[in-house]
């Protein structure tokens, strides 16, 4: 199989980890968000864009590993991935403050479990930035291994005593 062959294969298999590790958290939080407003709603576009644009970075790295190009396409490829990660915690922190989108009834502790979850995963990319521009195989790994922790299982969203959801509505959600 020629090396470029093989180059467009690592791009798609990198797109697709990456955008499939979010796709999953999406879907998770479908369980967290009880609704939207305008806002949220520019958010989650801004969100939808650096999805929609991260093969391009991801392409840019791959078909410049083991070249010269390397540390710049590094970055590109960390500054791309971390940009989806700065997207989604703007959703969570705008949802979070005064429970805009949130359903009230979860508990704190899973909240704040939760922001500490996504904000580990997203400082973690955007440290990998400065990393990569510096050893740029080790931030693209730092990178992919803080994507890596989105398919780990979520924990079950924790409710205050008495209202949890029925089944259900577990169910039709």
């Amino acid at each position: 199989m020629p090396w470029r062959s093989r180059r467009e294969h690592l791009a798609l298999v990198l797109c697709y980890i990456v955008i499939g590790a979010y796709w999953l958290q999406h879907h998770y939080s479908g369980r967290i968000y009880a609704r939207s407003d305008h806002w949220f709603g520019a958010i989650n576009l801004l969100f939808l864009l650096a999805i929609v644009v991260v093969p391009y970075p991801i392409r840019i790295w791959v078909f410049h590993l083991g070249t010269a190009f390397e540390p710049v396409a590094s970055v590109v490829f960390t500054t791309g991935v971390a940009l989806i990660a700065c997207a989604w915690m703007a959703k969570w922190f705008y949802g979070v403050v005064g429970r805009r989108t949130m359903d009230e009834r979860l508990a704190a502790d899973f909240i704040q479990q939760m922001t500490r979850r996504y904000g580990l995963a997203a400082s973690t990319q955007i440290v990998a930035v400065p990393i990569s521009a510096f050893s740029p195989r080790i931030g693209v790994a730092v990178t992919l291994l803080a994507v890596a922790f989105f398919f780990l299982p979520q924990p079950r969203p924790r409710y205050h005593p008495g209202e949890e959801p029925s089944l259900r509505d577990v169910s039709d959600g």
